[in-house]
């Protein structure tokens, strides 16, 4: 790379690697016309490139297992203590890190199927399409952990990758629901909802009130919304009557652009303790 023209920074940038590593690599093959390691040069391997292949390849079958669960496989096979960190040292050279993993819904291959059809159905959409769509923002946050102490081990930039995510169900916990409605250059109020919604009450404090003087200023707007069942009620519908509705998917979350303002604010809300306390997080 190097050769080619590719300064230290870059070449380190595509490798994973730091600056100095790359100009001593460097230095050492102008001089030598070798980059190997010299004898005696730095603490020995305590684990052979099979042993190293074997780690890559049990946490790429396993990905959430944790270093020190690799250390105690690795240890009877060489007779001596492996610390975490050589096991960790393994996983880097194996192009494979330490990350939160994606947590999503397990679809069926109905969904599948379905997700595909829709998203087939308006990959020609222009910009200005989509900017006429007001998309829904709603969200629970809830009192208890969401797996997110679970880590997995995989390659830069496959977070979507299925292999490497987990999936998570529904349970009912002591929450808050957070609503809204955005659209280009506009937005809706937003709504903390901590008991139970209800078609009713979905009707009388979010549609009337909100969404529909909130479509009347929207000219040829399209509201979407997903399928729950709140949503899908007869007077739930009956209330919509009169405003463009996009056809939403089951479990297809993922789809909606404000989708990913969730985690953000998610992770900035932390751990509370008590509903006061995450309300006045919100």
């Amino acid at each position: 790379m190097m050769e080619t023209g590719w300064s230290a920074e870059r070449v380190a940038r595509q490798l994973g690697r730091s600056d100095c590593v790359v100009r001593r690599c460097w230095d050492q093959w102008i001089r030598e016309m070798s980059f190997t390691r010299r004898l005696g040069s730095g603490c020995p391997r305590q684990t052979s490139r099979r042993e190293d292949h074997h780690i890559v390849r049990n946490a790429r079958v396993q990905p959430t297992t944790s270093s020190s669960a690799f250390q105690a496989q690795v240890a009877p096979s060489l007779g001596a203590s492996v610390s975490s960190r050589t096991i960790r040292r393994s996983l880097a050279e194996g192009h494979l890190e330490s990350r939160h993993p994606l947590r999503v819904l397990p679809l069926r291959s109905t969904h599948r199927r379905l997700r595909l059809e829709w998203c087939r159905a308006r990959g020609n959409w222009t910009a200005a399409e989509w900017n006429q769509v007001d998309f829904k923002v709603e969200s629970r946050f809830n009192l208890s952990s969401d797996d997110n102490h679970v880590r997995v081990w995989r390659p830069r930039a496959e977070c979507l990758n299925p292999a490497f995510a987990l999936q998570r169900h529904t349970a009912p916990t002591a929450d808050v629901i957070v609503w809204g409605a955005i659209a280009p250059n506009t937005w809706s109020p937003l709504l903390l909802i901590r008991s139970t919604m209800k078609s009713q009450r979905y009707v009388h404090d979010i549609l009337q009130p909100h969404v529909l003087l909130h479509m009347l200023r929207l000219s040829g707007a399209i509201f979407q919304q997903d399928n729950a069942w709140t949503h899908t009620a007869r007077v739930s519908q009956d209330c919509l009557r009169t405003v463009t509705t996009l056809l939403w998917l089951a479990r297809s979350p993922d789809l909606s652009t404000i989708e990913p303002i969730w985690d953000h604010l998610g992770w900035r809300v932390g751990y509370p303790t008590s509903l006061n306390e995450l309300e006045t997080r919100l």
